[in-house]
């Protein structure tokens, strides 16, 4: 069968890809998952901590409409913290070979248009801060962690833990520390 399926845990997180044959990409899936050898961390991880997961076809299609289906549901749903996709757009890791030139004028603009979010890391019992990031993505390389882990982190505060650190937005932390600036002048 060709389509776009849906791998969903337990806990609600889920997964959207396309296959022009489904069953056999699910045995791919469960075999790489089992192996511990996925590279997708997310699902892997989902997977290490419930075992199992829902394989379905959400919606069959023919072989050249796969990757404009398959874009549709991921734009809809690859911001949402449950979702384990991490590219916005189907096969998009294969799709654009962008020139060092290119990347560095699209950071330029993520910066610019505030798109990109500086971050502070703590230990884990927020004892100790360990340093600042320019970018999400670099506290992500700097301790190779899983795509949207540190987003998690900044998001719930804190209180998500991404491996031993903790991350809050760098705005968050400079306008507390201005505010007790103003009580307790240094």
């Amino acid at each position: 069968m060709i389509g776009i399926y849906k791998i969903t845990f337990p806990n609600g997180h889920y997964y959207i890809g396309q296959s022009v044959n489904t069953k056999r990409r699910e045995y791919q899936h469960k075999r790489e998952l089992s192996l511990g050898i996925h590279s997708n961390k997310r699902l892997q991880n989902c997977f290490d901590k419930y075992g199992s997961f829902l394989f379905e076809v959400i919606e069959e299609c023919s072989k050249e409409d796969l990757s404009k289906i398959e874009d549709r549901y991921l734009f809809d749903n690859v911001d949402n913290e449950s979702c384990c996709n991490i590219c916005k757009y189907a096969n998009s890791v294969y799709k654009t070979n962008h020139s060092d030139e290119t990347k560095k004028r699209i950071s330029a603009y993520q910066h610019l248009s505030g798109k990109v979010k500086p971050v502070y890391m703590f230990s884990r019992d927020e004892e100790f801060l360990l340093g600042r990031f320019e970018s999400i993505r670099d506290a992500e390389r700097a301790i190779n962690c899983n795509p949207k882990d540190v987003q998690k982190s900044c998001k719930s505060n804190g209180y998500y833990n991404v491996q031993k650190y903790k991350f809050r937005y760098a705005a968050q932390v400079d306008t507390f520390l201005d505010h007790i600036k103003e009580i307790v002048p240094f």
